[in-house]
């Protein structure tokens, strides 16, 4: 499956340390900016705080000295704080991008900004209260705490928990993408989508903690989420603007905005089909996390247990 070869001393401290602390430098440089409402740091601090979601249960087993609840929390309300500024970010570049030439064209694209704009000030004024710097130093020092015990730590119970994250996020790919078959569903395709991210970011922890090469797998999941993301990010767009009240008024308008919607459309059918392409190449993932990964990233029996049982 494109490499899936461990090597020696897999899953070292310094690996996983390397890990925690590439993910917690993401967030330290990009939730500042973040809370100013920078466009490219709210994507940025909340892919970091997502990657650490993943990562703080998996390896918090066996860290007895770390509060993991609190930790979890907090990167759960940073990223539902960053949701709704990112979502109208994305709504307004798709905006920008369309090829609206024509003068008319031109003022309704004036008019969508401007009616998406003033929707983003209330989730931006939010966010501020949400991100204050008292809150972004706590969470950066409870990571920096985090990232030190696992460090120092040599306990292997986190394979375990990894492995039975893999099996489950595979698992529910799998079943997701079954469900929603060869239909253009925006709400399935969404979930499909959103079960194809937290698999690929099992399968990054694996690949960072040394346990196996998965260049050809992350690629692939990475290509269904983007275009899976993209066609959740035009039905939230086509959702917005056909709510738009009186943003094109006049029958000149309203041609320009009939067609600029049809092109959406368009694009959607065709980023459905991209994802259909790509559907054996998923499942082909799942199958190799589950046949091989998930037995690989398990720990080894512990010597005593394997005499035990053998003296049974």
């Amino acid at each position: 499956m494109g490499g899936t070869h461990g090597r020696a001393g897999a899953g070292s401290a310094s690996d996983l340390a390397t890990l925690v602390e590439r993910r917690l430098e993401a967030l330290r440089v990009h939730a500042g900016p973040a809370r100013e409402g920078t466009v490219e740091a709210v994507h940025q601090a909340r892919v970091a705080s997502r990657r650490l979601r993943e990562v703080v249960p998996v390896l918090g087993r066996g860290l007895d000295d770390i509060k993991l609840k609190p930790l979890r929390r907090a990167l759960r309300d940073m990223t539902r704080a960053l949701g709704p500024v990112r979502e109208l970010d994305v709504a307004l570049g798709m905006v920008e991008a369309l090829p609206l030439e024509t003068p008319d064209a031109q003022r309704l694209r004036t008019a969508w900004q401007r009616h998406l704009d003033g929707q983003r000030r209330e989730p931006v004024r939010a966010l501020r209260t949400s991100l204050t710097a008292d809150r972004r130093r706590t969470l950066v020092r409870d990571l920096e705490r985090f990232a030190a015990a696992r460090a120092a730590s040599d306990d292997q119970t986190w394979r375990d928990a990894l492995a039975r994250r893999l099996a489950d996020r595979a698992g529910t790919l799998r079943e997701h993408i079954v469900r929603t078959g060869i239909r253009y569903q925006p709400g399935p395709l969404h979930e499909v989508r959103i079960a194809a991210k937290q698999l690929r970011y099992a399968l990054e922890i694996t690949a960072e903690a040394g346990l196996a090469r998965l260049v050809v797998p992350l690629r692939t999941l990475k290509q269904a989420q983007d275009a899976l993301g993209h066609l959740h990010d035009l039905d939230v767009l086509l959702t917005r603007l056909q709510a738009v009240p009186g943003a094109a008024p006049g029958e000149v308008l309203q041609h320009a905005a009939a067609a600029a919607i049809a092109e959406l459309e368009r694009e959607s059918q065709a980023l459905h089909g991209r994802y259909l392409r790509s559907r054996q190449a998923l499942l082909r993932v799942i199958d190799m996390t589950l046949a091989v990964l998930v037995p690989r990233v398990r720990p080894p029996a512990h010597p005593r247990h394997r005499k035990a049982h053998h003296a049974r």
